[in-house]
C-alpha cells in the first residue's frame, strides 16, 4: 500500500493526516487503513488535542487537513478519468472482434452448403446404414430374451419335475433343498428380465412352484408336529432325524424367504387345535352343564392344558431346529451321501439369536392364555350367579398352570411361559378367591352366635358368666331360641378348604382364614356356654327318688356341645394329609374336639350314685353287717337313675360325648355296687341269684346309654364279682399266689380285695360273739380316722374310680386293716389259725 507522504507530496499535509490516522487509531484499538471501519464520528483524541492548541496552530492544522482532502480528490478524479478511457478503449475492441465472429459464420454456412452439395447422399446412405445395424441389434436382443424365456422354462420344467418325486426321507428334504435353491435363483432371474407376456407367465408358475415347494417341505416335515399335538404326545426333544428333516425344511423357507410365513401358520394351527378343547356353546347351552358346569369346564381345561403343553414342546422343537446344524450331525453314511450336496456342507446362514428363535413359542404362548382367558371372561359375563362362580375355580387353574408349566421347566426359552400364565389368568382370580374366603368366612363366623349376643347385650351382659346364678336360667331360656344347630359354617370352610386343596397357597391362606372363623366360634362357646349347665345336680336319693330334669341352662350347653361336635365331624375329615394337621386350623379344631361342656356331669352323677348306696351303712347297722336286700335296693335306684339320665339328659348328647359319660357313669355306678356287694358276706344262695340278677340288670341299663357293651374294665369288675361270690375259704389259698389276679381272673384292685379279705374275716362263723361286740365298739372308721363307715368306703371307691388295669398300683390300705385287726388280741388265735392266709395277705398288701 502507497504511504501517506508518497500521495500527497506535502509535509505539512502529511503531519496532519498522520496525526488524524494516530488518534483514529488509538480511539478504535484498530489499524484503521488495515481495517477500514465506517468513519461516522469525529475523533475524540484528535479534538481534545486541537483544543490544546492555539487559534492558528488550530487554523494550520484545518488547512493541511483541507489540502490533503483537495489532494486526495484531485487523484480520485484523475483515477476515474483513467478508467473510463480504458473502458472505452475495450468496447472498441469487443466490436471489432464481433465483426471478426459474423465474418466466420458465414465462412461456416458457405462451406456447410459445399459439403451438403457433394457428401449428401453419402450422408444419406450412412444414415439409413445405422438405422438398419440398430435393427439388427434389436433383432439380436429379442433372439437372446426369448432364449432365456427358453432357459427359464426348462429349469422351470426340471425343478417341478424334481417336486413331484420328493418323498419323505432326509435324502428327498435334502433334494427339495437344492430346488428350493435353484428356484429362488430362478426367481431372481425372472425379476431382472424386462416384463412381458411371457415373463409374466415364467413368473406367475415360478411362484405357484415356490407355493408346491413350501407346502411340500411344511406337509412332510412340519406337519407331523401338529398331528403329535392332536395326540397329545409331543416332546420336548425330537429325534436326531426329526431335527434333520426339520432342519431341512428351515433351510428351505429360509432359501425362499418365508420362515416367519411358516412359523405363523404352524402357530395359527396350533392355537386352533388348542382353541377347539373350550366349547363355551356347550358349557352355555347344554341342560346336563346348565347347574354344573364347572367341573365340564376343569374337564375342558384339563384337555386345553394338556394340548398347550404337548404344543409348545412340539413348537419347541421345530424352533430348535432353526439353529441345527444338519452338516455336524450327519453320520459316516449319510456324510458320503450328502457329500455333492453342497447346501449341506457349508454352515446354514443363522439369522436367529434365542430370542428370535423361540418366538413362536412366546407367541403361542401368548395366544393360547389370550384364548382361555377370553373364554373365563366371557363365562364370567354368562354366569347365572356372580363373579365368585370363576373365582372359586383359582386354585385348579393355578394348580393346572403350576403342573403343566412344571413339566415345561426344561425349556430353554426366554420367556417366562409360567409368570406369564399366572399374571394373565391366575392372579387377579387368586387375589378375588382369597378376599372371598375372608368376605364369606370371617362374617358368618360372627353372626353364628349373633342372635345370643344380642340376649345378652339385652340383659347387659357381655357372656353368661356375667349373668349372677339366679337369672343364668331365664337368660338361658331366651338364648336357648337362638343357639345355633345347623352346620352351615362348617361345610362354608370344607367348601374352601376342598376347593383349594389342589393349591398349596390358597390352601394355607384359607386354613389362615378359617382359624380366625373358627377361634370366633370358639369365643362365641365360651361367651354362651352356662356354669349351671356344665353341672349336673340331682336329688339326694334313697328310697324316695325324685330327680330333676335338665333346665334351659343345661339345654343350652347340650346344643352348643352338638354344634361344636358337628364343627369337628363336618371339617376334620378334609384335614387328610399330614402337613394340614400341623396348621393352626387343626388345632383350634382339636381344642373344639376337647371342650365338654358336660364334662363334670359323670362326676356329679357318680357322687349321686355313691350318696345314694350310702343308705346302705346308715340304718344302724354294725360295720359290715348290712344285708343283701339293702344293698339290691340301693342298686335299684341307681339303676332308677341312671334310666331317668339315659333319657332326659344323655340322649341328646352327641355321640362321642355321650360315650365319654358312659365310661365314667359306668365306673361311678359299678364302682358304687361293688364296694358295698363285697362288703356283705356270707352270702345265701338266693342272695348270690339275686345279685347275679341286679348285676344284669345294671349292665344292660349302662350298656343302654351309648347301645354298647360295658367298657373291659367294668366287666372285669363284674367278672371279678362274680367269681368271689362262689369262692369259699379257697380264696384264702389262691390270694398267696405273687401273681394271684391273673391266675384267679380276680381284676380288681388289690386294696378292694383287702376290704373283702377283711369282711370275710370280721364276719366268720368262728368268731365268737364277745368279740364281734368289741369290734362293734371299736369299728374301722374310727381306727382310721373318719366320720363314719361310708367315709372309709370312699377311700376304697377312690381306688376304683382311679384304677387301670394296664399301670401297676401299689396297694396302700391292706396293711392298715391289718394293724385294725392286730389290735384285737381275742383274734390272735385265729389270725394266725384258720384265717392265717388272709391275715398275711392283708399283712404284705
Amino acid at each position: 500500500m502507497a504511504r501517506v507522504e508518497d500521495i500527497l507530496n506535502d509535509a505539512d499535509a502529511t503531519v496532519a493526516c498522520k496525526q488524524l490516522l494516530e488518534c483514529y487509531n488509538d480511539d478504535l484499538d484498530t489499524e484503521v487503513l488495515t481495517s477500514m471501519p465506517d468513519l461516522n464520528v469525529a475523533s475524540a483524541s484528535f479534538l481534545l488535542q486541537l483544543g490544546g492548541k492555539s487559534a492558528d496552530q488550530v487554523k494550520d492544522t484545518l488547512e493541511n487537513l483541507s489540502h490533503a482532502m483537495l489532494i486526495v480528490k484531485a487523484l480520485r478524479y484523475k483515477a476515474i478519468m483513467n478508467s473510463t478511457g480504458d473502458i472505452i478503449k475495450t468496447l472498441g475492441e469487443v466490436n471489432e472482434l464481433m465483426a471478426n465472429v459474423d465474418d466466420v459464420f458465414g465462412s461456416i454456412y458457405n462451406y456447410r452448403q459445399v459439403v451438403d452439395s457433394r457428401y449428401g447422399r453419402s450422408i444419406s446412405l450412412y444414415n439409413d446404414l445405422n438405422d438398419f445395424m440398430s435393427c439388427l441389434q434389436g433383432i439380436c436382443n429379442l433372439q437372446s430374451y426369448v432364449i432365456g424365456c427358453i432357459d427359464l422354462l426348462s429349469s422351470l420344467r426340471t425343478l417341478m419335475a424334481n417336486v413331484k418325486n420328493i418323498g419323505n426321507t432326509l435324502l428327498d428334504f435334502v433334494t427339495l433343498l437344492n430346488t428350493a435353491n435353484q428356484l429362488g435363483l430362478l426367481i431372481m432371474s425372472v425379476n431382472t428380465m424386462q416384463p412381458s407376456i411371457m415373463i409374466n407367465f415364467i413368473a406367475r408358475h415360478c411362484y405357484k412352484l415356490k407355493t408346491e415347494v413350501i407346502n411340500v417341505a411344511y406337509d412332510g416335515g412340519i406337519r407331523h408336529l401338529i398331528r403329535r399335538a392332536e395326540a397329545s404326545g409331543g416332546d420336548s426333544g425330537g429325534d436326531q432325524e426329526e431335527l434333520k428333516v426339520m432342519a431341512v425344511c428351515n433351510q428351505i423357507f429360509r432359501e425362499l424367504d418365508v420362515t416367519s410365513e411358516c412359523s405363523l401358520r404352524l402357530v395359527d394351527e396350533m392355537v386352533a387345535i388348542t382353541g377347539r378343547c373350550i366349547n363355551l356353546r356347550q358349557l352355555k347351552n347344554s341342560e346336563l352343564c346348565k347347574n354344573m358346569w364347572q367341573p365340564f369346564f376343569i374337564s375342558q381345561l384339563a384337555e386345553f392344558m394338556a394340548k398347550y403343553k404337548s404344543c409348545l414342546l412340539a413348537l419347541y422343537t421345530f424352533c430348535r431346529s432353526m439353529n441345527y446344524r444338519v452338516g455336524e450331525n450327519l453320520d459316516e453314511h449319510e456324510q458320503e451321501v450328502f457329500k455333492s450336496y453342497l447346501l449341506l456342507s457349508q454352515n446354514p446362514r443363522l439369522r436367529h439369536n434365542t430370542s428370535e428363535q423361540f418366538a413362536a413359542c412366546e407367541l403361542y404362548a401368548k395366544r393360547s392364555v389370550g384364548l382361555l382367558k377370553t373364554a373365563l371372561g366371557n363365562l364370567e359375563s354368562q354366569s347365572t350367579s356372580d363373579r365368585s362362580d370363576i373365582v372359586m375355580m383359582a386354585p385348579q387353574l393355578m394348580i393346572m398352570g403350576e403342573c403343566t408349566h412344571a413339566e415345561l421347566q426344561h425349556l430353554k426359552i426366554h420367556f417366562n411361559l409360567q409368570a406369564f400364565y399366572f399374571k394373565t389368568i391366575c392372579e387377579n382370580y387368586a387375589k378375588d378367591f382369597m378376599t372371598i374366603a375372608a368376605q364369606r368366612l370371617l362374617p358368618e363366623s360372627k353372626t353364628v352366635f349373633m342372635g345370643c349376643i344380642r340376649v345378652l347385650q339385652q340383659n347387659n351382659v357381655q357372656s353368661m358368666n356375667d349373668v349372677a346364678p339366679e337369672y343364668e336360667n331365664r337368660v338361658a331360656s331366651a338364648l336357648l331360641r337362638t343357639v345355633p344347630s345347623d352346620d352351615a359354617f362348617g361345610h362354608m370352610i370344607v367348601e374352601f378348604l376342598e376347593k383349594s386343596y389342589c393349591c398349596d397357597t390358597l390352601h394355607q391362606h384359607v386354613l389362615q382364614v378359617a382359624n380366625v372363623a373358627l377361634q370366633n366360634v370358639l369365643a362365641g362357646v365360651q361367651n354362651v356356654a352356662t356354669s349351671t349347665g356344665s353341672r349336673l345336680t340331682l336329688s339326694d336319693g334313697g328310697s324316695k327318688i325324685s330327680l330333676r330334669r335338665p333346665t334351659d341352662a343345661h339345654h343350652v350347653n347340650i346344643r352348643l356341645q352338638r354344634y361344636l361336635m358337628s364343627l369337628v365331624t363336618t371339617i376334620e375329615p378334609s384335614f387328610i394329609r399330614s402337613v394340614d394337621r400341623e396348621s393352626q386350623l387343626f388345632h383350634t379344631l382339636q381344642t373344639c374336639k376337647s371342650i365338654n361342656l358336660t364334662e363334670r356331669w359323670p362326676d356329679d352323677v357318680g357322687k349321686t350314685l355313691w350318696h345314694t348306696v350310702s343308705y346302705v351303712s346308715s340304718g344302724g347297722c354294725n360295720e359290715f353287717g348290712w344285708f343283701v336286700h339293702q344293698v339290691l335296693t340301693a342298686t335299684q335306684h341307681m339303676l332308677k337313675m341312671c334310666k331317668f339320665l339315659r333319657e332326659n339328659y344323655f340322649s341328646q348328647l352327641p355321640h362321642n360325648i355321650r360315650m365319654n359319660i358312659f365310661r365314667r357313669v359306668s365306673t361311678h355306678a359299678i364302682s358304687s355296687f361293688i364296694i358295698y356287694a363285697i362288703t356283705v358276706w356270707p352270702l345265701e344262695e338266693d342272695d348270690k341269684m339275686s345279685f347275679l340278677g341286679v348285676m344284669t340288670e345294671l349292665e344292660m341299663e349302662l350298656a343302654e346309654i351309648s347301645n354298647e357293651s360295658l367298657p373291659k374294665l367294668e366287666s372285669d369288675y363284674l367278672l371279678a364279682f362274680r367269681r368271689l361270690i362262689y369262692l369259699g375259704d379257697e380264696l384264702f389259698d389262691m390270694i398267696k399266689s405273687p401273681d394271684f389276679q391273673t391266675d384267679v381272673c380276680l381284676w380288681l384292685p388289690v386294696d378292694v380285695i383287702s376290704l373283702h379279705v377283711i369282711t370275710r374275716i370280721v364276719n366268720n362263723a368262728k368268731i365268737p360273739h364277745a368279740v364281734r361286740e368289741e369290734l362293734s365298739r371299736f369299728p374301722l372308721y374310727k381306727f382310721m380316722g373318719e366320720v363314719n363307715i361310708h367315709a372309709t368306703l370312699s377311700k376304697f371307691h377312690s381306688t376304683m374310680l382311679n384304677y387301670k388295669s394296664t399301670t401297676p398300683t401299689i396297694p396302700m390300705f391292706g396293711r392298715t386293716l391289718a394293724q385294725y385287726l392286730k389290735g384285737f388280741t381275742s383274734l390272735e388265735h385265729l389270725l394266725h389259725g384258720d384265717l392265717a392266709n388272709a391275715f398275711h395277705f392283708l399283712e404284705t398288701h
